[in-house]
């Protein structure tokens, strides 16, 4: 999963991914990745429409947008 998240950042591609959230939420959410630092992932969230941190341990399921 690191290297999908520092790919797409280095590119500039956005991420699909499936979520659980500190309350135990499940979310679909599509973000476009700005930073990684190896827990948390920061960056602007389409379903928010903000931008938000999304914890490496909570993240359920990751792709890359590249092939839409």
């Amino acid at each position: 999963m690191t290297n999908l998240l520092m790919r797409c950042i280095e590119e500039r591609v956005g991420i699909e991914m499936i979520y659980l959230s500190q309350k135990g939420d499940i979310s679909h959410r599509i973000v476009i990745p700005y930073s990684f630092d190896g827990h948390i992932i920061k960056g602007y969230c389409s379903t928010k429409k903000q931008i938000r941190s999304f914890h490496i341990r909570n993240i359920l399921s990751v792709h890359s947008r590249l092939s839409f």
